[in-house]
């Protein structure tokens, strides 16, 4: 999801078919992020976390758009059953630290409500 002439990006996707552990959710998705993504780079390691008292994990990464550097950060968190959402925010990573665009991550990040909320 884009705005017009806004060059960050939200994506959500649900999986009914995952396993237990947030973290190796993660790992075991990273390959296939490295297949389809130009000059991926992971910054960091793969964090556990907690979402509105769900098990998460977080992981960053660089790629590259079109010319543009970008950084995406990736929240899993599971629902239950195998189930979970995946949310991933991209912007220009000249941007990353924008007061705006940290506003509109942290925004985000406390407004969004699965089906479990």
């Amino acid at each position: 999801m884009k705005a017009s002439g806004d060059p960050r990006t939200l994506a959500i996707t649900y999986s009914e078919q995952l396993g237990p552990d947030p973290v190796a959710v993660w790992r075991a998705l990273e390959p296939s992020l490295k297949r389809v993504s130009v000059d991926y780079e992971r910054l960091g390691d793969i964090r556990a976390a907690d979402y509105r008292g769900l098990d998460a994990a977080d992981m960053e990464w660089f790629s590259e758009d079109t010319g543009v550097r970008e950084r995406t950060l990736g929240r899993g968190f599971l629902i239950g059953s195998g189930r979970g959402f995946s949310l991933r925010w991209t912007t220009p990573a000249d941007n990353w630290n924008d007061a705006a665009n940290r506003r509109a991550l942290d925004v985000f990040l406390r407004s969004f409500r699965s089906s479990a909320d």
